[in-house]
């Protein structure tokens, strides 16, 4: 379940990606979302930190020039099958991720089409690199908003709720 503190930094990055004129090399959208209170994590690749953090959120940026992708896990259930949560939501369909899935879909719509046009489209990221078990695709302004359950392999993957931004 999203809380508050997880949902406005996902908002901000929504809004901030939408208000872009442009696409940005990966370069220039680091500094732009440092700028923006996120927070190089872990062992920061040269020439500019690729990973970052914000309010427990992890962050990727993939890309080079233009072509950008920014990549959040919202949430995680690690690979346990020890765990009743995981053992749960790796053999029933993925119900409690999906579910997820869904509200978010559900808030950020909501809470974005409030101040931007936004739109239903179809998969824009290429789905032999995106896994995903179910995904909700949006075109929010000029920004593709990819929301996904994604899960390669039971055995040593963990189960993800994601959301990609791509230009």
């Amino acid at each position: 379940m999203m809380l508050d503190s997880e949902f406005e930094p996902i908002l901000h990055l929504v809004e901030e990606a939408a208000r872009l004129e442009q696409s940005r090399g990966a370069e220039e959208m680091s500094s732009h979302l440092v700028r923006l209170g996120w927070e190089p994590e872990g062992s920061v690749s040269l020439p500019f930190p690729r990973r970052l953090g914000r309010a427990g959120l992890a962050l990727g940026i993939e890309g080079d020039g233009e072509s950008v992708v920014i990549g959040v896990t919202l949430r995680e259930w690690p690979v346990d099958w020890d765990s009743a949560e995981y053992v749960r939501a790796a053999t029933d369909g993925y119900e409690a991720p999906v579910r997820e899935l869904l509200q978010w879909d559900e808030r950020l719509t909501a809470e974005a089409g409030g101040r931007f046009e936004v739109e239903a489209e179809g998969l824009v990221l290429d789905p032999d690199e995106c896994f995903f078990v179910q995904s909700v695709s949006r075109r929010v302004s000029r920004v593709h908003l990819t929301l996904g359950v994604e899960h390669l392999d039971p055995d040593d993957t963990p189960i993800r709720v994601s959301l990609h931004l791509s230009w």
